[in-house]
Parts: C-alpha cells; structure tokens; sequence
C-alpha cells in the first residue's frame, strides 16, 4: 500500500468540491454545515456569520437563494453551541438568529428557514 501525502489529500478534495461533493470537517470544535431555505417567492441574497470549526468569526459570501428555494452553503463548517446570524437581503436586509445546538452531530448539516 502506498502512503497518502497531503498533496493527494488536497487533490482529491479540490476534485470532490468540483463534483458538487462536500469535504469532510477537519476541526478543532463540533461543526456542522448550514443550509439555509428562503421561503418567499422572491430570490435574495444570504450572508452566514459566526464562529468558525476553529473558533474563528467569519462571514460567508453573498449567496444567492431563489424563492420558495434551499442553498447548502458547503465546506462552510460552524461550531456548535454558538448563534450564527443569518443576513437576508430581498427588498430589505433582515437578520435572523440561529442557535446551533451542542447535541448536533458533528459533521452533519443542519437546515435553517427563512420567512
């Protein structure tokens, strides 16, 4: 058997996320993946902010949702036990908070609607 080298790691990641595939979470806390649905008939663009797998505050890129639609915002991983705010943009910025629970199984996705 020949050993993995990292670069095979990265390689084989950068081709998954090519497929649509979402990565495995390498973190420091319980994460979990976010996927957010607008249920509004009219598209808008999202925006996640919180604490990172690694602690880290961060804020994901606008995103555009489609009305009555669901984005999973993949390879995007936040700690659980924390709130995330959710940024909304339609005809209006609206911002929801989202608690992420500690009994959330690390690594799954967790599904956050939008009115």
């Amino acid at each position: 058997m020949l050993p993995v080298t990292r670069n095979a790691l990265v390689a084989a990641a950068v081709v998954a996320a090519g497929l649509g595939l979402t990565a495995p979470a390498h973190a420091s806390s319980p994460s979990v993946q976010l996927q957010i649905c607008n249920n509004s008939p009219q598209t808008g663009t999202a925006e996640i902010t919180g604490l990172n797998q690694h602690d880290a505050r961060v804020s994901t890129p606008l995103t555009t949702i489609s009305g009555n639609g669901c984005r999973l915002f993949a390879n995007w991983w936040w700690k659980t036990g924390q709130t995330v705010h959710v940024a909304m943009r339609r005809n209006s910025l609206t911002i929801w908070d989202f608690t992420l629970s500690s009994s959330e199984r690390d690594g799954s996705t967790v599904t956050f609607s939008l009115t």
